[in-house]
Formats: structure tokens, sequence, C-alpha cells
């Protein structure tokens, strides 16, 4: 059980594992975030194949309203990779519910091979020059959020 997290070149992957709460997700961010090797903008994979579906739905009814500020730190094109259709929506909907990341581009893949590569070869770049962030800016912002909306 837990999160943990890798950085590879400019992939930043977080690892969940079993059971999830809001403040092991949010930590497991920050923690990730503040790795030596995490280079701003990133691109983002999350492995979550063997979380557990009914563990994600509790987190919204669980947390306590605070919003992780990530979005400028990462390459708005996500790739997940989940063991099922439920958990695979369930992820996707708490990274929205617990981040500004409503929105962003997610692609669901069956391998984690297949998400690497598919991150690789979308050259950002060349589709958002403007999008050039600097390293030291980049560390997760706690919120309060007020409303759900």
């Amino acid at each position: 059980m837990g999160v943990i997290h890798a950085v590879k070149g400019d992939i930043f992957t977080l690892i969940i594992n079993g059971a999830i709460t809001a403040g092991a997700f949010l930590e497991g961010l920050e923690r990730g975030m503040d790795d030596p090797d995490f280079k701003a903008p990133m691109r983002a994979l999350f492995d979550v194949r063997t979380v557990e579906a009914q563990a994600i739905i509790e987190i919204e009814e669980s947390h306590k309203g605070v919003l992780a500020e990530i979005g400028h730190c990462f390459i708005p094109h996500w790739a997940i990779v989940a063991g099922s259709d439920i958990t695979l929506f369930n992820v996707a909907r708490m990274i929205c519910t617990l981040t500004d990341l409503r929105g962003v581009g997610m692609r669901a893949y069956p391998t984690i091979e297949e998400a690497r590569s598919q991150l690789t070869w979308s050259n950002f770049y060349q589709q958002d020059p403007f999008c050039r962030i600097q390293s030291v800016d980049c560390h997760p912002r706690f919120t309060r959020r007020t409303e759900f909306s």
C-alpha cells in the first residue's frame, strides 16, 4: 500500500498501490515534486494497476477540500495505466477532485511500456512552445477549496 514516485528523463511516474487516502496521494505528489530529478514541465504517468477501486470512491467523501495546485508543473497530457475501467475512471476523478487538473487530457493505456512510449512520442513543445516553466517555481501549492463544482 502507498504511493511511490519515480522520475526518469522528463516522465514523472506515480505508482499507487492498494488502498489509498487523499492525504497519501497528496503527500506522494509532494515528495515526488521535491525530488531533485524533477524538472518542470514534466510528463505524468500514473500506474494504478493495483489500486482498490472502492478505496478511490471513498476519497471524495473523506477529503477536506484541499486542492493541490500542480498544473503549472506538468504538460497537460497525462497517461494512466489501470487494471480495470472502474479503477481508471475513479482515479481520473480523484485526480480532478484533489488537484487543479480539470480539463487535462488523460489517456488510458494497457501497459506501462505503451504509456511511456506515447508520452515520449508526443512532442508537446512543438504543439505549445510558450509552455516554458522554470523548475524552481514547481512545487505543489495547497489551498482550501470552498466550493466543489
